[in-house]
């Protein structure tokens, strides 16, 4: 029976330490293709207090863009905000949020506009992630460490 016991706890421990980093939920994602300028401002709807991670990506498709940024907000507050690709984290309540947007895709110089006609539209592509920060996966040792002592200790006490 002891021996039983050892392995479940070993086999429950190697499983939440593996299984760490998969519980980040992403509470809002968009990858959006455009023409030349966007501004958008979207909600999202955020659950389980804790930190949270919001992360911009330029995807230099089909050219880096010239100029990017990202705000989060809640309806009186700026979380964190970004003027050029990156992240940032936050802590944050259950409750309504909001991620505004604007990028510019790469404008052409006056020569090459000379070059091209008709003017060709210049486009962009982005990435916004939002996601829980996850528990990290020494957290989760050390709590299978603790269970661990516990046992050893009431062994002990038997």
């Amino acid at each position: 029976m002891k021996h039983e016991f050892k392995v479940a706890a070993m086999t429950m421990g190697a499983m939440l330490i593996t299984s760490g980093n998969a519980w980040a939920a992403t509470v809002y994602d968009k990858v959006e293709l455009f023409q030349t300028e966007t501004f958008f401002t979207d909600s999202f709807e955020i659950s389980e207090a804790g930190a949270y991670i919001a992360t911009l990506t330029d995807f230099n498709f089909p050219a880096p863009m010239s100029d990017t940024g990202m705000n989060v907000t809640t309806t009186t507050d700026s979380l964190g905000s970004l003027m050029a690709p990156g992240s940032f984290t936050f802590n944050a309540t259950p409750g309504t949020y909001f991620v505004s947007f604007f990028g510019t895709a790469d404008i052409l110089s006056p020569a090459q506009l000379r070059r091209c006609f008709p003017p060709k539209t210049q486009l962009g592509m982005y990435g916004i992630d939002i996601s829980a920060v996850p528990v990290p996966a020494a957290a989760w040792l050390f709590g299978s460490g603790l269970i661990g002592l516990a046992v050893v200790a009431r062994r002990k006490a038997q």
